[in-house]
């Protein structure tokens, strides 16, 4: 008899494939439910087939077959076909249905195994519903304030423009017998100054309090007495260090651009003055007798111009905005947290306010989300590699939308905080796998358990492969891993206190062999097929060297880990690499699962974020910061 690796020597490797399929040769497959597929229901049925890989030389018997699903005895109908059903776990979330058949005559064993998703889900596109929440404490408005004052374009001239009617018609020189003259007070050139501007926010109940403080107020009006002869025409000056703006504003999602915020002014702006002088600067008005008779007469023209301002500050624009509301809307338009997360993310995320709720300590922002995985080479784009499944849902759970106070869990005071549901994060998940999460080959590992990985080679894989002992040793081996379905996180803790538990289910390992083909080529031969599954905790940490938040895996404990071994060429049985590898596995699984890596700190409004804490508010992952200017 000549010895295997003569064999593969003097035979094509197709040929030596052929052979070694024959110490197998029938087969089982899981037809329903598919793979990946999300039941919402706590039964499912469990059908497929027997089949032979040869059935001219080896004719399907069933009388010598003996199936298992999960475990249970399933009957096997004449034609190969079976059919049964099984209890779903939904706590498990993920459920695995294991097939497994047995040529009794032979020993020969072959096992399928498919997957399913126990729970609701989000279809790719769709919106995972209350998904991301922004907070902005009362504090974060005081920080807000200095960079919404450099947004907004507080442009006088614009809101007092010459020719603006401060008072029409109004009777200036009031007799016995009726008004002796009138008067209408416009404002005129040169242009209404002020020296600078403040910006002042404090959060209510259902509105935010503004004021605006104008400093060093110089208006100049014109007051124009027409036919009126006591009344003569002349042009006054008007200053005051200060002028305030005072008024209420309700935010609420935009009905159009549901990604910014509107703003709508509640009742009116009232209008202080400090420091209120007058000066007529030319015309009559100052002359001899005339000029003290219409002094006395128009007296302090103040409510005058602050009724003015007001008429004008409190009047709609074809939009339906006064002034100052639309100023606000503007500057607040840079409140989109879809552009600057999605972009640091890596992903396209499309999350429109659903509410926006003001109380006495803060504003809360919540918004619906989904991220959509855009293939290609340019910003917030991918290129994913071979093996990256196409995903068509994510794993959802309803979970209450969070409540804020005005210190993190951990007691420490913040301005800000964003968190993510797990619903929202699951999508971000999903994207993630698309793009080439999870996908990678092993060449070596700590089998040996002495801390320091060694090289696969078909040698080292023979002490726990039975059949590759006929291989060259030496022979180049390696674990090609890819992704099925995308790993997701329930909204629990992970099992040593992380910040959440991350499930993975059906982790293709393909243990393959590199041999000589003959021509000065290699070839790989698929020695095993095997599938993982793993409950991993996963921390958001902060990188204060690149300002970024890194997802962090820990090492599972083996217990944790379950490898299923679903296919073997050579029909051998994997049970010692089954019970092998969860200890070997958590060693790598953390660097397997690095591709979650990190992604740089978002600014806001321009303002980078200080993180104070990162922990769970409720079940959502939520990242508390602080606002700074400048780079982290």
């Amino acid at each position: 008899m000549i010895a295997m690796n003569s064999l593969i020597k003097l035979l094509a490797p197709a040929a030596f494939f052929a052979i070694a399929l024959t110490t197998g040769c029938m087969r089982v497959d899981v037809e329903n439910p598919e793979n990946g597929e999300f039941i919402e229901q706590t039964t499912v049925t469990v059908s497929g087939n027997l089949f032979s890989t040869t059935p001219e030389d080896f004719p399907l018997d069933v009388d010598d077959m003996v199936l298992k699903i999960n475990g249970a005895p399933v009957a096997i109908a004449p034609d190969g076909s079976y059919s049964t059903e099984i209890l779903l776990d939904p706590l498990q979330v993920f459920n695995a249905i294991e097939a497994e058949v047995l040529e009794v005559s032979k020993g020969f064993v072959d096992s399928d195994r498919v997957v399913v998703i126990v729970g609701d889900s989000i279809l790719d596109g769709d919106f995972s519903p209350e998904a991301i929440a922004l907070q902005i404490n009362d504090s974060g408005l005081n920080s807000l304030e200095p960079v919404v004052a450099g947004l907004v374009d507080l442009d006088l001239p614009s809101l007092l423009p010459v020719s603006t009617v401060v008072a029409n018609n109004i009777c200036v020189i009031d007799g016995l017998f009726g008004c002796l003259g009138r008067a209408t007070i416009t404002v005129a050139n040169p242009q209404p100054t002020i020296s600078s501007f403040d910006v002042n926010f404090d959060s209510q109940q259902n509105s935010v309090n503004t004021n605006i403080i104008l400093n060093h107020f110089d208006l100049n009006v014109y007051i124009d007495g027409g036919a009126w002869i006591l009344v003569p025409n002349c042009d006054l000056n008007l200053m005051a260090s200060s002028v305030t703006l005072t008024g209420n504003f309700g935010l609420e999602p935009d009905g159009l651009t549901p990604t910014r915020v509107d703003v709508a002014q509640i009742g009116s702006v009232s209008t202080t003055v400090a420091n209120f002088d007058q000066t007529f600067t030319s015309g009559a008005c100052d002359d001899f007798l005339i000029g003290d008779i219409i002094q006395l007469i128009v007296g302090d023209v103040e409510p005058l111009v602050i009724a003015g301002l007001e008429g004008f500050l409190n009047g709609a624009d074809g939009n339906n905005n006064t002034p100052i509301a639309a100023a606000i809307e503007s500057a607040l338009a840079g409140v989109d947290i879809s552009g600057p997360v999605g972009q640091a993310l890596n992903a396209e995320l499309d999350a429109p306010f659903f509410q926006v709720q003001e109380t006495a300590g803060g504003i809360t922002l919540g918004s619906n989300a989904r991220f959509l995985t855009n293939f290609g080479t340019n910003p917030g784009e991918c290129s994913p590699p071979e093996g990256a499944p196409d995903l068509t849902a994510s794993y959802h759970m309803a979970q209450p939308f969070p409540t804020f106070g005005s210190t993190t869990p951990g007691g420490f005071p913040y301005e800000i905080a964003m968190g993510i549901s797990s619903s929202g994060f699951n999508q971000l998940l999903r994207s993630m796998i698309e793009c080439g999460l999870l996908v990678t080959s092993i060449t070596e590992l700590d089998i040996l358990g002495t801390g320091t990985p060694i090289p696969l080679t078909a040698g080292l894989l023979s002490a726990f492969v039975p059949g590759l002992g006929g291989l060259p040793a030496t022979s180049p081996a390696r674990i090609d891993i890819k992704p099925t379905i995308g790993p997701l996180i329930t909204g629990a803790p992970g099992p040593g206190g992380e910040l959440a538990l991350l499930k993975i289910a059906q982790v293709h390992m393909g243990v393959m062999i590199e041999l000589d083909d003959g021509e000065g080529g290699s070839v790989d031969y698929p020695a095993a097929e095997m599938m993982l599954d793993a409950d991993v905790g996963i921390d958001l940490t902060v990188d204060a060297n690149t300002g970024s938040l890194v997802f962090a895996l820990a090492e599972p404990d083996p217990l944790d880990i379950s490898v299923k071994a679903v296919e073997s060429p050579l029909g051998a049985d994997l049970s010692s690499v089954e019970a092998l590898l969860p200890s070997v596995v958590g060693s790598f699984l953390p660097d397997l699962a690095g591709g979650l890596g990190s992604f740089p700190i978002p600014s806001f409004l321009g303002l980078t974020l200080d993180v104070v804490e990162v922990s769970r508010n409720g079940e959502m992952l939520t990242v508390y910061a602080n606002l700074q200017a400048g780079a982290p």
